[in-house]
């Protein structure tokens, strides 16, 4: 996932922690989300907001589940 994270930050001429800080800021505006698809999602992280790793693994296994 650092590798990833690294990736994307080069991507967009910014540092990984600027990248870590856009996630995070999104993890915490989607955990504010009432709809009822957002609080499943996000339910399964038992009330914590995930790391940014923990986020992306999860998203990635959704995806490959789906394909």
């Amino acid at each position: 996932m650092k590798k990833l994270i690294k990736q994307v930050a080069k991507q967009n001429c910014v540092s990984v922690n600027e990248v870590r800080r856009e996630i995070a800021a999104a993890i915490k505006e989607g955990m504010s989300s009432t709809e009822p698809e957002a609080v499943l999602f996000w339910s399964q992280f038992g009330g914590k907001a995930p790391t940014p790793e923990q986020l992306i693994t999860v998203l990635l296994q959704s995806v490959s589940e789906k394909v």
